[in-house]
């Protein structure tokens, strides 16, 4: 069931909007809190931080969408340096498509990649090792987007804690009228989860001195918070000037500056499905896609003709939506698999479905 709705929406609580992109990581691994997307760049002030960097080390990226693998920038002699020592390190670009705009989506810093060029991957595919190549502090993950075109040009690249968030998490953004670049936008209480974060309490309006960050054309904000707990926050900046109290639910992104013209373009499903995996049988690796009719909490388990679990795929909570699972059974002998779905939602729905794959090696 395809709704297309464009309306003004005069409740905050109800114009929140949907993340667009999987994390590209745990969500036991942070996001760097106090060097977001906007914000001054380290060592070129005049210039912004261009994504977000997630604190994994040396540990498995996954591909936040489904896609094709556009580049992969790799020196496997340069261990510090990397593909380019000054900036990216080794990276990886995934190519994808939002609204049938193509997203260009960075995966910088890394220590390898385990995709190649023109690769297709799946949502939740492992496709690199972090690390700390190139310009780089430590070891993370710096996660880019950028809209329209795989080069920086102007004002496309946007910020990815409106894109993606921890699971359960919610995000707010707004425009602070007149605000100069790197305005502080004081937040209470602590939106944050705990773990993985210590303390957060403010962020910096965009530095747009750099002509290539840009605002979201559906949010039009000059700063953003992302990976906010459920729950209502006072928005404060300018000495008061700005003040906003804004509720946020699981999985939301919302405006904190309350009315807005907002077009929905939303795919939701008319039931709960499970689908044949794809392909069956299959070798090593397979797709499971399922439909949610509502937000629930969804459990994806595999367990063999004997009833034994042998893999836990999926243990999170989902928006409503289509969804395409990679599942790699290298650990798992050839023979009959039993996958199923388990859903619950907040309004009480209860749904269970189970299929049969073969894998043979």
């Amino acid at each position: 069931m395809k709704i297309f709705l464009y309306f003004i929406i005069t409740v905050i609580s109800l114009q929140a909007q949907s993340f667009r992109l999987n994390r590209p990581v745990k969500d036991n691994v942070e996001t760097n809190g106090s060097y977001l997307f906007g914000e001054p760049r380290y060592q070129d002030p005049q210039n912004a931080h261009r994504g977000i960097d997630i604190l994994i080390r040396w540990d498995t990226v996954k591909s936040a969408s489904a896609g094709m693998v556009h580049f992969v920038g790799y020196n496997p002699n340069d261990t510090i340096g990397g593909y380019e020592p000054n900036g990216a390190g080794n990276y990886v670009v995934i190519k994808s498509q939002w609204q049938s705009r193509w997203i260009f989506i960075y995966y910088m810093h890394l220590q390898k990649p385990l995709v190649n060029v023109n690769d297709l991957v799946l949502t939740g595919q492992p496709i690199a090792i972090s690390g700390n190549t190139g310009r780089s502090t430590g070891a993370h993950l710096h996660f880019e987007i950028r809209l329209d075109y795989p080069q920086s040009t102007s004002r496309r690249t946007k910020n990815p804690e409106l894109w993606c968030a921890i699971t359960g998490m919610g995000a707010i953004y707004g425009r602070v009228p007149n605000a100069p670049n790197s305005t502080r936008v004081d937040i209470f209480p602590d939106p944050k989860p705990r773990p993985p974060y210590t303390t957060f309490s403010y962020a910096l309006t965009y530095n747009f001195n750099d002509p290539y960050i840009g605002s979201d054309e559906t949010y039009n904000e000059n700063y953003a918070i992302g990976d906010v707990k459920p729950g209502t926050y006072t928005i404060r900046s300018l000495n008061g000037a700005y003040l906003r109290t804004v509720s946020v639910g699981a999985g939301q992104v919302v405006n904190a500056d309350g009315s807005v013209s907002v077009p929905f373009d939303l795919e939701i499903p008319s039931d709960f499905s499970l689908e044949q995996n794809y392909p069956n049988p299959f070798n090593s690796t397979t797709v499971i896609s399922f439909k949610l009719q509502e937000y629930g909490y969804v459990q994806l388990k595999v367990y063999d003709l004997l009833g034994r679990e042998v893999a836990t795929i999926l243990d999170e909570e989902k928006p409503a939506g289509e969804f395409h699972q990679f599942f790699d059974a290298n650990d798992l002998s050839s023979g009959i698999y039993i996958y199923q779905i388990s859903v619950t939602t907040s309004s009480g729905k209860n749904f269970i479905q189970s299929k049969k794959m073969t894998l043979i090696k």
